[in-house]
């Protein structure tokens, strides 16, 4: 058989040059791959999730020493892999915080991954920084944030604040001691144990109790700190990820002023919704926090695996996670460059800001926020819908997308009953939570084409 390079036979090649090149894999495979893209951006089906005793026999046989083949190995990512994954992008994932791509950031998502832009510094990849740069401006001026402002795009909140809160740690100086609300995301506690903030000597955690509403106030931590000055550090959330609060941003940069402490605003999930005018109020004061970090992949419709981190003085980031080696050096020459390694703890990185960027370019800023908004108009529907049903009570007004509400008389196990039954009745795919330490549900709208018929079938299995 002719090679499709026309040098011989297929068998005479050495088996490496199978992995490259024009004809590494068949024409079909391409379409095959293009279609299923095609066909997940018209819809997401809400898929399924199995148990290991189930799951891992359909994998048996997959990797060998001479491989499957294209055919064969496509068959089984279609058969047995995507039908038992349970969907971000399905119109009807409701749990945690969905993933809703648009379609130009799925299209340059995979130009991305042909393209393996090696994304970390300017000498590399000048064209995809200044790219990824555009946004980052675009979202400073959106927070208010100065012109020096800056900062880059890296895999997801949890790496952007861990890269924040190092750079907040070298600026505490004397000042030892760490407030956070009761209500701050698992990787913001996650961040400061790994800096050892929380358990070196020295250092001081103070969690600050929040109220019914969840709200992290300057009130509240003025009462927390009383007359002590050694508050070096604050967290705030501009979109709790449980509940959808927006923390007191200007209240808490105001005592962040007055002590001298670093205030960093973790806005991964809701910060985006500052786009629309309607709720601009409800973010007073994230323009002046030192730092800031929003995920694209959530209320921005970028593909999965981004986070947007900005500082008010990026050149304070640059001291801190710049590194250093005979053969990175090359990469910080006479001309200042922007380099976005220089700015978090991530060398080499995909060009997770691309989609993004794309997207923005291709529909604009006033279709994002109108995805924004609908988001909120059906978390709002929802809240009226199930207030409505006897003994299903709300915990809290949703601020943004984000729904709590109780069920009279259940607890974690009726929860745990009602999420496995309307997965499998195909309703939506749910993961309630917990307030205050009692057992609640916990829906999200985030995806703009989430019909509203959903929410009068997941009443009426609460009724």
């Amino acid at each position: 058989m002719t090679a499709p390079d026309g040098s011989g036979t297929r068998d005479d090649r050495p088996p490496w040059s199978t992995l490259h090149g024009a004809g590494a894999v068949p024409d079909a495979l391409g379409r095959d791959v293009a279609g299923f893209v095609r066909d997940r951006i018209a819809h997401a089906p809400l898929g399924r999730t199995l148990p290991p005793s189930q799951m891992n026999p359909l994998l048996d046989g997959v990797i060998t020493a001479s491989g499957l083949g294209p055919d064969a190995a496509w068959r089984r990512f279609v058969d047995d892999v995507v039908p038992n994954t349970v969907a971000l992008d399905s119109e009807r994932y409701l749990a945690f915080i969905p993933v809703s791509p648009s379609a130009a950031g799925v299209w340059m998502e995979a130009a991305v991954g042909a393209a393996t832009f090696s994304a970390e510094s300017w000498l590399e990849a000048a064209g995809v920084v200044a790219a990824e740069n555009q946004v980052l401006r675009w979202l400073a001026d959106l927070f208010g944030m100065p012109a020096s402002a800056g900062g880059c795009f890296m895999s997801g909140g949890s790496i952007g604040n861990l890269s924040a809160l190092a750079v907040a740690r070298e600026q505490m100086g004397d000042r030892r001691s760490v407030a956070v609300a009761d209500t701050a995301h698992a990787s913001v506690f996650n961040s400061l144990r790994m800096l050892g903030l929380t358990r070196e000597p020295g250092y001081e955690l103070i969690v600050v109790p929040t109220g019914d509403d969840g709200r992290f106030t300057g009130a509240a931590l003025d009462a927390a700190v009383g007359d002590r000055h050694d508050v070096g550090l604050i967290v705030a959330a501009a979109g709790s990820t449980n509940a959808g609060v927006v923390d007191d941003l200007a209240g808490l940069a105001d005592v962040a002023e007055r002590l001298g402490a670093w205030l960093h605003v973790d806005g991964a999930y809701g910060a985006a919704a500052a786009m629309l005018p309607e709720m601009a109020s409800v973010f007073d004061g994230i323009g002046r926090a030192d730092s800031v970090i929003v995920d694209p992949h959530k209320w921005l419709f970028a593909p999965e695996g981004s986070c947007a981190l900005l500082y008010r003085r990026p050149e304070l980031a640059a001291e801190v996670h710049t590194q250093h080696g005979p053969y990175i050096d090359i990469l910080h020459g006479d001309e200042p460059l922007w380099n976005p390694s220089d700015y978090g703890y991530q060398l080499t990185r995909r060009a997770t800001g691309m989609p993004l960027w794309f997207a923005l370019a291709v529909h604009g800023t006033d279709a994002h926020a109108a995805a924004i908004r609908r988001g909120v108009e059906l978390t709002r529907l929802a809240a009226h819908r199930l207030a409505s049903v006897s003994g299903v009570s709300l915990v809290m007004e949703p601020t943004l997308g984000v729904l709590l509400f109780r069920r009279a008389g259940w607890g974690r196990d009726e929860w745990g009953a009602w999420a496995s039954r309307v997965l499998s009745d195909g309703i939506a795919f749910v993961a309630p939570s917990t307030w205050k330490g009692e057992p609640v549900g916990r829906l999200v709208f985030l995806h703009p084409r989430t019909p509203e018929s959903v929410i009068d079938e997941l009443a009426a299995t609460l009724a």
